[in-house]
């Protein structure tokens, strides 16, 4: 039996999140807290078994087995589809096996789905908890999609391929109803419920949150600037706690190396049975907070991304 509760982050390939389709919120609630019962560690997908109580714990709602059948059985049939270019493609499916029985729900991943989620050298991090309070399904998509260049901090889309890739529906087309129903949604929700923000580039009184590219009289480009919100300190803990578990965190004056234990205690490396008391560790998350680029598990990521 699966524990849906005790993990928040899940890791999807690029490639993934630049594909093409469009999940319902109800549809994309289940997939992605599904996605977080895979380990950074696994080797293959299996059969993900947990109870109707820890998914409605996991998704902070009640739920109704007719419209957790209604939700699986759409999943099934919705296609992913990964375009490189027009001779380099694949149609992928999310799930091939749901099951609900005495309370109990199994759920397999499409086997093809597999270098997608699993072994992955290269891949954009989200936090689940961040995931969820966004209402549109479009925010979410757009999110991962910054996600992707967060080191960069600037993003370009073109309005067209982006709507392919969000499949947004025809009523979306013209460019003030897109505007207006997915890129403001997107803004409002990002900045307010993710590690992200994205940058006001007017005033306070007239904001702009992107750049339009109009060659013509035809707005073909958007522009978002966006860098790291650092503003909620637990946030950053929570990331510490669940990825970085036993890792050198960083090395205090005294010489002595700060790690966080598995039970999301700060200890010193050189005496890991005596954790440190809880004013003094409060004091070090905030230091460690407010210095995270220094930190060894930041500069290893750093490293890695230069060596790629």
């Amino acid at each position: 039996m699966n524990d849906l509760t005790n993990r928040n982050y899940f890791r999807q390939a690029p490639s993934i999140v630049g594909g093409r389709y469009n999940l319902t919120k109800s549809e994309g609630d289940l997939v992605y807290a599904l996605l977080t019962a895979i380990d950074k560690f696994d080797e293959d997908f299996k059969d993900y078994t947990f109870t109707k109580k820890q998914l409605e714990a996991k998704l902070g709602i009640q739920i109704n087995t007719s419209q957790l059948r209604a939700t699986a059985k759409s999943l099934m049939s919705k296609v992913l589809e990964v375009v490189r270019d027009e001779e380099d493609w694949e149609l992928l499916s999310w799930f091939s096996y749901f099951s609900y029985k005495n309370n109990t729900i199994t759920c397999r991943f499409d086997k093809s789905m597999k270098p997608f989620f699993i072994g992955l050298k290269q891949y954009v991090l989200a936090d689940f908890k961040q995931i969820i309070q966004m209402q549109s399904e479009y925010s979410r998509r757009i999110y991962l999609l910054l996600k992707e260049q967060m080191k960069f901090g600037t993003r370009i889309f073109n309005i067209e391929d982006l709507q392919d890739k969000l499949q947004t529906p025809k009523s979306y087309k013209n460019y003030a109803d897109f505007k207006r129903k997915v890129l403001n949604q997107a803004v409002k929700e990002i900045n307010l419920y993710t590690d992200i923000e994205i940058k006001n580039l007017g005033t306070a009184k007239k904001p702009k949150y992107f750049e339009e590219i109009k060659p013509s009289r035809k707005v073909e480009e958007v522009v978002f600037h966006f860098k790291k919100n650092h503003n909620d300190i637990k946030m950053f803990i929570e990331y510490i706690r669940e990825l970085h578990t036993n890792e050198a965190l960083y090395e205090n004056k005294e010489g002595r190396m700060i790690k966080c234990s598995e039970n999301g205690l700060l200890y010193y490396s050189d005496n890991p049975s005596d954790y440190i008391d809880k004013s003094k560790s409060m004091k070090i998350w905030e230091w460690l907070h407010e210095n995270r680029e220094k930190l060894y598990i930041h500069q290893a990521n750093l490293l890695d991304s230069m060596s790629n």
